[in-house]
């Protein structure tokens, strides 16, 4: 069955939610899926406009998904290729080499902005009239507090262990959030938490912990303000 749906395949709620977003402010409806299995089994009886895919997934990746969603396409439909773009924090050269030979539509890397949407979306993609401007709403900037002050407990616990695989990883969940979400300081610090993990962990990783501490009490004080 045909649809107007654009298929997002993003396995973080926040970043989910927030891409939906952006969507709905350009007139572009959406269906959220969080893993390649779950796409796949949409994809069985819906057809959307587009697929929107993260590279990291947490039961395959993007690439993955994608090279599948082409393999299902030429054993059983005769209609054009779905346009499927892949996204990620990742670089782009490094996207650009895996996805090399399977008709990715396009490849757009984290933070999107909604200019970058309609851009890409564009050629493939009636516009609608857009709504009103989609930048992070209370509700996310909420949901990305709650969720990083539980990180920061996992991260100060990680640190403590020196488990540095484990503090790569959770530093590298919230940074994309707050960068997806535009909140700078909180992605930097994050950053620089997971890049420290990952090369030669020093003293140096108390203290981005610690920025990163500061630039969540900032933003529960900014948003304490805004509901006052």
């Amino acid at each position: 069955m045909r649809s107007a749906l654009i298929l997002v395949v993003e396995d973080h709620p926040i970043n989910r939610r927030m891409l939906q977003a952006q969507l709905a402010a350009e007139g572009w409806q959406s269906e959220l899926v969080a893993t390649g299995a779950e796409a796949m089994q949409w994809l069985a009886h819906t057809r959307p406009v587009a697929v929107i895919t993260d590279y990291v997934l947490e039961d395959m990746t993007g690439v993955e998904l994608l090279h599948r969603v082409r393999r299902w396409e030429a054993d059983a439909s005769a209609l054009p290729p779905i346009p499927m773009i892949l996204y990620s924090g990742m670089s782009l050269d490094y996207l650009q080499r895996e996805s090399k030979g399977l008709d990715c539509t396009a490849i757009l890397t984290k933070p999107i902005s909604r200019a970058q949407l309609r851009q890409t979306l564009a050629p493939v993609l009636p516009r609608k009239s857009a709504a009103t401007a989609a930048d992070a709403p209370d509700d996310l900037l909420s949901e990305l507090l709650q969720f990083g002050y539980l990180q920061l407990t996992s991260l100060d616990l990680s640190i403590k262990n020196r488990q540095w695989a484990e503090t790569a990883s959770i530093a590298h969940g919230l940074r994309g959030a707050a960068a997806v979400l535009q909140q700078k300081e909180i992605s930097l610090s994050a950053a620089e938490i997971e890049n420290q993990s990952r090369n030669n962990p020093s003293e140096a990783i108390h203290e981005a912990y610690a920025r990163l501490q500061h630039a969540l009490d900032r933003l529960a004080l900014r948003l304490k303000a805004n509901q006052a």
